[in-house]
């Protein structure tokens, strides 16, 4: 087996026969049937040949996305091949043990720094970590030393973005989902605003505030989520939105503090943040679960709402610098 084999096998369902063919080379045992909500991922390590496999069923990237749970439990989900560390460096420094013929025609271990840069089709750029597609599923990342003098890590992973909001956010079934017009509502600010990476024709037709149109519209042109790679390359718009999908505060000139969590914002527009801060102080979660699911905006509100989030971003972009996401 070589690493070209290893590509191709990128993405690949745990179950099937070309996983047991893995598995059984590198004498790994049995390959995961699902992995559960709890462990997230299930890792297998082949000490002998220096590789270490991974299997996920979280990947966020629309091949893959949504999770499938073959039980329909929402807690085993089908995982698929989405990681494998080729090469990492032992403290004893000792040789890669794969023989040469699987590295043929890659990046290899004792690779020269001008290799990698030939490899990467790089100009020096001071980088310790190199990227670049092996498949339209795959990539791989590398890791230099400070000194750039050695390969340090060498990385097979699936291609992944950077979740804001999630399907959990746009399940309009979920009891865990309070404030289940807030997030369709968001996806019209981001829509009037262009923010959205969409054909032209389809900004064409109006979004009106009506909530089944635009769960409708999130699921067939959002795909029940929003990632990185959905809105504009804005570096201060994606950072604002993975703001207001947390609890987080932003500091503005002046040492203000002011919350932007966009459950904070919704319950404000609805007029009930006193009486959840109540509940919340004196009540139960249940409580608080309850009022917030009983908050819904009429049309004036979700107006009042749309020009809310408009009026934050501008605040967001006055907040004291920090780190962008």
């Amino acid at each position: 087996m070589t690493v070209h084999d290893l590509i191709s096998l990128m993405g690949t369902k745990s179950t099937d026969p070309a996983i047991s063919q893995l598995f059984e080379t590198y004498g790994l045992g049995k390959p995961p049937k699902t992995v559960n909500a709890n462990q997230g991922s299930k890792g297998f390590k082949d000490k002998q040949q220096n590789l270490s496999f991974t299997f996920k069923f979280d990947i966020t990237n629309d091949r893959f996305y949504p999770p499938v749970s073959p039980k329909k439990d929402d807690y085993n989900f089908e995982s698929h091949l989405s990681s494998v560390v080729l090469y990492s460096e032992d403290r004893k420094k000792t040789p890669d043990p794969k023989p040469a013929v699987f590295w043929e025609r890659f990046i290899h271990p004792l690779a020269t720094y001008e290799d990698c840069l030939a490899f990467f089709s790089l100009e020096k750029n001071g980088k310790n970590i190199l990227r670049k597609p092996v498949s339209d599923v795959a990539e791989v990342v590398l890791w230099l030393s400070q000194d750039k003098s050695r390969i340090t890590d060498m990385e097979l992973r699936l291609k992944e973005d950077r979740e804001i909001f999630s399907r959990y956010d746009f399940n309009q079934t979920s009891q865990l989902n309070t404030i289940k017009q807030a997030y369709p509502l968001l996806v019209k600010w981001l829509f009037d605003n262009h923010y959205l990476v969409l054909p032209e024709d389809v900004y064409r037709e109006p979004l009106s505030v009506d909530h089944a149109a635009l769960v409708d519209f999130t699921g067939r042109y959002l795909k029940n989520h929003i990632w990185d790679t959905q809105v504009i390359d804005d570096p201060e718009l994606v950072s604002f939105l993975f703001k207001i999908a947390r609890s987080s505060t932003i500091t503005l000139p002046g040492d203000k503090k002011i919350n932007i969590y966009i459950k904070t914002l919704y319950i404000k527009v609805a007029g009930k943040a006193e009486q959840r801060q109540e509940l919340y102080d004196n009540g139960t979660m249940d409580d608080v679960d309850a009022l917030e699911r009983s908050l819904w905006l009429d049309e004036t509100q979700c107006k009042v709402f749309l020009q809310t989030l408009t009026d934050t971003f501008a605040l967001f972009k006055q907040r004291v610098p920090e780190e962008l996401f």
